[in-house]
């Protein structure tokens, strides 16, 4: 066995290497898995003539890193893996005018066209700018893909501050009426071009995003109250890009790609400070909650902040982002349950019924551990079975992400980043019903914790203008666990009374739909798991030669070789 693994392995080397040689040589574009974009377009002279060899520098306005390419003989030129963000990009050949474009907006997994025209020869020292923002057409493949930018990201109103109910934005794709799934008790997000709701793979920076359990994202994934048990902070967004058909590169699942871009410190600080409060007193009644009871209470406080700037100018960069919630939601319902007033007590006339029964004797009367169980029903003191009550949810969060970027020379950057949620979730699952429904009552919601780490590393290297290399790792971790608030210790009930379950809190109890139940439900005893997702390095290397047919219908895109990238999970259930 030990032997099949390694010739696996060697022959995996061998391969690669095999299509290292293969494709080094040829004239196609081949298009690695990437989270970055880049620029293509032609440069010309004032008559429309292709200007050769023409020298053309990308500046990246936020770090001031630049790019350099050099022409083709054709007169193309295009510049690959370029992190997303504003560019200026300027163009100069002998004997004629330096020519800058700026306002070049780059995305995840898009090309930008940007056709350079420069200006006569003259002999005076002259320069053609620009200011105007470059189209995006894409016109290079046959992807549908949809960027939602950081203005769209900021300027939108997110319920929850959850990203991504944005991808509604998307031609393709559908929701349930809520938003919070993609079709009535799904587990997935969304759906898109009739794809199952799970079936979406979701990557941040271009790394593994996906909790393997659920095949859903691993950060903002739903939680038990219907809102997103983790955020990945909106402020740390650069942008996301959603495709629904999309090369073969990304593979994984059929539905689609979705990369959230991260944002990056620059030369210059930049940071911010928000705090966004939702209140009952603003609010109109809940429509199960009329007077004269009273209003169901609803707060909710979304607050953080974030920051970049440069570590040392011109090499290192940080960025940081919080984002924290505390909410406290009334859900109101209408209980059933004994009457327990003076003139009427159901539970007295229960008992009476019970000690004069002759079917089973009770000789010994009825054990006190009985009563003190029903006494989880709320007081009713009216003449009916039916109160309103209001259960309190209650759904915290603290999310962090971390980024550093490191320019090592001229022609590498190292980029780490970490990203944490961690959050706490009561809520109701019980219904009126038979076994297994649980119960509605406060006294038995369901306590869901949740932590979510999501760790990776790239390193993007330069050797020309037409090659380059990416090497990344990526590890995420998912935790989470269900019980109840009701951790009822059996033998505290006295006179010897044990469920015999050895675990803590009350069994299911029911009353066939005449009263409210008790317990947590038969089919949600304590449980949870960890689900990790290491990958082992892997290389991506997109080669691209300095030739290529201007608005070919036939652009070759192809998956690049890949040494070594085989993945694993761990799942365990307590």
């Amino acid at each position: 066995m030990r032997l099949q693994v390694v010739l696996s392995f060697g022959l995996r080397i061998v391969m690669a290497l095999f299509f290292i040689v293969a494709f080094s040589g040829s004239r196609a574009n081949l298009a690695a898995q990437s989270f970055r974009g880049g620029i293509r377009g032609e440069i010309t002279d004032a008559h429309g003539l292709h200007v050769p060899g023409a020298k053309v520098i990308a500046r990246n306005l936020a770090t001031g890193d630049t790019r350099e390419v050099t022409g083709d003989a054709g007169g193309e030129y295009f510049f690959l893996e370029l992190p997303a963000g504003q560019y200026e990009v300027s163009a100069v050949a002998p004997g004629l005018q330096e020519f800058r474009q700026g306002g070049v907006t780059v995305s995840a997994g898009e090309e930008t066209i940007v056709n350079l025209q420069l200006a006569k020869p003259t002999e005076l020292i002259e320069r053609t700018v620009v200011t105007e923002a470059a189209p995006i057409v894409e016109t290079t493949n046959n992807t549908l893909s949809q960027v939602v930018d950081r203005q769209l990201v900021q300027e939108l109103p997110l319920n929850g501050r959850d990203f991504g109910k944005l991808v509604a934005l998307t031609p393709g794709v559908t929701v349930e009426g809520s938003g919070v799934a993609g079709s009535e008790k799904g587990f997935g997000q969304f759906n898109i071009n009739g794809n199952r709701d799970r079936s979406n793979n979701y990557m941040l920076d271009g790394t593994d995003n996906n909790d393997p359990f659920f095949n859903n994202s691993a950060l903002n994934q739903v939680g038990i109250s219907g809102a997103p048990a983790t955020l990945l902070p909106l402020d740390a967004i650069q942008e996301f890009n959603l495709q629904s058909q999309f090369g073969a590169e990304y593979g994984r699942n059929s539905g689609s790609a979705v990369n959230i871009i991260t944002r990056s410190g620059g030369n210059a600080f930049h940071g911010s400070l928000f705090e966004y409060n939702r209140n009952s007193y603003f609010d109109a009644r809940n429509y199960f909650n009329p007077s004269p009871d009273p209003q169901s209470h609803f707060n909710n406080n979304n607050f953080g902040g974030s920051l970049g700037g440069p570590i040392i100018k011109e090499k290192t960069f940080f960025f940081l982002a919080y984002e924290g919630q505390r909410e406290v939601v009334g859900s109101d319902f209408t209980f059933l349950v004994p009457r327990t007033g003076t003139s009427i007590n159901d539970i007295q006339a229960a008992e009476q019924v019970a000690l004069a029964q002759t079917y089973m004797p009770l000789t010994n009367g009825i054990n006190p551990a009985l009563l003190k169980i029903l006494n989880y029903f709320p007081a009713n003191p009216t003449n009916s079975n039916s109160i309103s009550g209001t259960d309190m949810d209650t759904n915290n969060g603290d999310n962090f992400i971390v980024k550093l970027d490191q320019k090592l020379g001229s022609n590498s950057t190292l980029t780490g980043r970490y990203a944490f949620g961690q959050s706490n979730q009561v809520y109701p699952l019980g219904s009126l019903g038979g076994y297994g429904s649980g119960s509605r009552l406060s006294g038995f919601e369901q306590t869901s914790p949740t932590r979510v780490q999501v760790l990776s590393a790239s390193l993007l290297t330069t050797f020309s203008s037409t090659k380059l290399n990416e090497l990344r790792f990526g590890y995420s971790r998912f935790r989470t666990s269900f019980s109840s608030v009701d951790q009822l210790d059996p033998t505290a009930l006295g006179n010897g009374f044990d469920f015999g379950n050895g675990k803590l809190g009350l069994p299911e109890i029911d009353f066939n739909g005449d009263l409210e139940n008790l317990g947590t439900s038969g089919y949600s005893v304590p449980r949870g798991r960890v689900s990790e997702r290491p990958s082992r390095p892997s290389t991506t290397t997109p080669w691209s030669t300095a030739t290529r047919p201007s608005n070919s219908a036939a652009n070759i895109t192809a998956t690049t070789c890949r040494a070594s990238t085989t993945t694993w999970n761990v799942e365990s259930w307590t």
